[in-house]
């Protein structure tokens, strides 16, 4: 069903409607596995602004449907804690959970995939996974390493899996 949407770099003109995709996703899919107290913390951190950069930085991609409707995005950047610059980090993957569109996660993910081969000397990806979407990735071969807690302030921490695919 990739031919209902297309996958492009997102425009500063994209950042309200990434915005709203990321706080609905955070609502929707991860309050199946963080407490409503995480979840409310996790998008009260959210900000349109903080957006622009990255995408100025030609690192998030979105999935565009009919109409111009954008459908989910994904953020790949370098990971900083590699210094040797082989390993790519997704920073985040999201779907509007009411898209109803089949395949646009898995679309972004292998364009994800794609941008950071073609990058070069890259030969892998790291993912911080919430615990939602662990299996997902699995699906697409990432091995799950170690928990890792992401800490959002002192009242707040989410458990995260650690996942690497090595091209």
């Amino acid at each position: 069903m990739a031919d209902q949407f297309t996958i492009r770099r997102a425009t500063e003109s994209d950042a309200e409607n990434i915005y709203n995709i990321h706080i609905a996703a955070i609502r929707s899919k991860c309050s199946t596995h963080y407490s409503a107290k995480d979840v409310d913390i996790w998008v009260a951190r959210q900000d349109k602004a903080r957006y622009l950069p990255f995408i100025q930085a030609s690192e998030i991609l979105v999935a565009e449907g009919e109409e111009g409707k954008i459908l989910g995005f994904g953020h790949l950047t370098r990971d900083a804690k590699e210094t040797d610059g082989k390993t790519m980090q997704i920073r985040g993957l999201f779907v509007d959970p009411d898209c109803g569109v089949k395949g646009v996660g898995s679309t972004l993910l292998k364009e994800l995939e794609k941008k950071a081969k073609e990058l070069g000397e890259v030969d892998s990806m790291v993912v911080h996974s919430s615990l939602n979407a662990v299996e997902f990735y699995k699906k697409y071969g990432f091995i799950a390493q170690e928990i890792t807690t992401h800490q959002m302030c002192e009242q707040s921490s989410l458990q995260c899996h650690k996942m690497i695919k090595k091209f």
